[in-house]
Parts: structure tokens; C-alpha cells; sequence
């Protein structure tokens, strides 16, 4: 994954990731009555079949509860604080909007810190580790916002975003960056956190999204004790409409089947488009 905003990890980086920004000339148009995603989607390539365990990696002795993604799953780090673009503050008071709240997920989750709104842009390297490199081409303001599901022995991220693009040719390279990267590294490194397999998915229907990207794979987690944990599916979709790109990432309960992420996905995401 080339370059990638805070969006939504990507745990992918981008996060990716509405109004009217006066520097765009762009306005976010409310979503139309049309149910905005329908369908499940069907994986393309070899997915993850069994639900993952939460217990530690075969050589590892973890015994404590997975920590929070690096970078908080696909949305690119937790980071500090926006850049000064112009008319980003309006911005984001628009995508906050957007972005779901803990009280928008499935019982049992709860936030998981401030919300991000950092420009960073992450790159993959030539050894597949996804490195900070500048700001992201385009991009006028992102939220990401971070959930948690607490576990008797374990915990579960999750995270939405909303981001602004100042044309919809920068959103569309931005996900087409996403897409390249998942050929060229199945298997990569986003600081602490290590993913396997990733790969394309075919992505869900999204009426009135002018793209819809999904992706599926396995991660491994440092825990709060100092280990590892076992290979963890995660799903990701990303959905653009215009200038604008909503994203959901979903770190799959080990009790749960990798379908069932990818629904959960989905439904988050259907509660995005009907607010874009």
C-alpha cells in the first residue's frame, strides 16, 4: 500500500479515507433513499476459513489482551493533530458527523480514544513496511473514529472514517494506491502489528458510491503482557463518492468466522453512506 491516510488502518493507513469546502469547490451531497449497500460479498481469493484464536502464537507465552492495532487498524496512526489546511476545521466538524460512534456499533463497544484527524501519508516501502513519507496528496481533512470491545480475555478494534479529498480524481488514486499494494505485499508491517495474506475481496454494492474497495487478511497483535498474539482475521471496506471516501475496519472477534467481520463491516459501512 503505497500511500495511505490515517483513514482506517488500512489499518491501512488511510483511514481513508461534507460539505462544502470552500477551497475544493466541492460539496458532499446527502446519500440517496437507495438501499446504500446490498449483497454480501464473496471473497475472490483464499480467505481465512476458521475463526482465529485469541490465545498467543504457538512459540509465545502472551497470555494478556491484544493491544490496539499500530496506527489503530487501517486509519493511519492516532495522530495529533490536523494540518492547517484551509477550511479543514469546517471539514471535519462535517465528517464527524459522518464517522460512527461507539453507540452506532453492535452492544458491547466502547471508544477507544480521541478521534484521529492526521494528513500523514504512509507508504510501502521496498521491504513491505509501511512508513510515514509527507502528507497525503490531496486530502483537505479526515476523522477516524477508534471502538473497542472488551473480551474476559481478550479485545476487539475496530474503527470508521470519513475523509475530504480536494478533487475526486486525489480519493480515486488514493484507493487505487490501497488496491496496488495488497498485490505487491500480502504480507506486511505497520510498526508493532503484522499482516498476512491480505487480499482483494469482491467489495459490496454501495448504490450511489462512484467505487467500493474490500479487503480481507490476517493479523498478529502485540498483547498487553509483552507476547503476540495468534493470526486474527480483519475485514476493510473503503467506499467513494465524489471527493469523499468513507472506510471501516474491523479486527474480528477470535470467537467469530471471518464472514461474520465482513458482515459487520458492511453493516458499519451502510451506516456511513447513509450519511454521506
Amino acid at each position: 500500500m503505497g500511500e495511505l491516510t490515517e483513514m482506517t488502518v488500512r489499518a491501512r493507513q488511510l483511514g481513508l479515507r461534507v460539505a462544502a469546502l470552500a477551497v475544493a469547490g466541492l460539496l458532499l451531497t446527502a446519500c440517496n433513499d437507495d438501499d446504500p449497500a446490498g449483497g454480501a460479498a464473496t471473497q475472490a481469493g483464499a480467505a481465512p476459513s476458521a475463526s482465529s484464536s485469541a490465545a498467543a502464537s504457538p512459540s509465545g507465552s502472551a497470555t494478556g489482551k491484544a493491544k490496539a492495532p499500530a496506527n489503530g487498524g487501517k486509519a493511519t496512526g492516532r495522530p495529533t493533530t490536523a494540518a492547517a489546511v484551509p477550511n479543514a476545521a469546517a471539514a471535519q466538524a462535517k465528517l464527524g458527523k459522518i464517522a460512527l460512534t461507539d453507540a452506532e456499533w453492535d452492544r458491547g463497544f466502547v471508544s477507544d480514544g480521541d478521534d484521529g484527524g492526521d494528513l500523514t501519508r504512509y507508504t510501502m516501502d521496498a521491504s513491505c513496511k509501511l512508513k510515514a513519507d509527507g502528507t497525503v496528496p490531496g486530502l483537505t481533512a479526515t476523522v477516524v473514529r477508534y471502538v473497542r470491545q472488551d473480551h474476559e480475555a481478550d479485545a476487539t478494534f475496530a474503527n470508521t472514517a470519513a475523509n475530504q479529498f480536494a478533487t475526486a480524481d486525489a480519493a480515486h488514486k488514493d484507493i487505487a494506491q490501497v488496491a496496488a499494494d495488497d498485490k505487491r505485499c500480502e504480507n506486511y508491517t505497520d510498526g508493532g502489528t503484522s499482516y498476512k495474506a491480505v487480499h482483494a475481496i469482491e467489495s459490496p454494492k454501495v448504490a450511489g458510491a462512484d467505487e467500493v474497495y474490500a479487503e480481507e487478511g490476517l493479523a498478529v497483535y502485540d498483547t498487553t503482557d509483552g507476547g503476540r498474539t495468534a493470526d486474527r482475521p480483519f475485514s476493510y471496506v473503503v467506499a467513494r463518492k465524489g471527493a469523499v471516501t468513507v472506510s471501516v475496519w474491523v479486527d474480528v472477534d477470535p470467537d467469530r468466522q471471518v464472514f461474520e467481520g465482513r458482515a459487520q463491516a458492511q453493516e458499519a459501512l451502510k451506516k456511513l453512506v447513509a450519511k454521506w
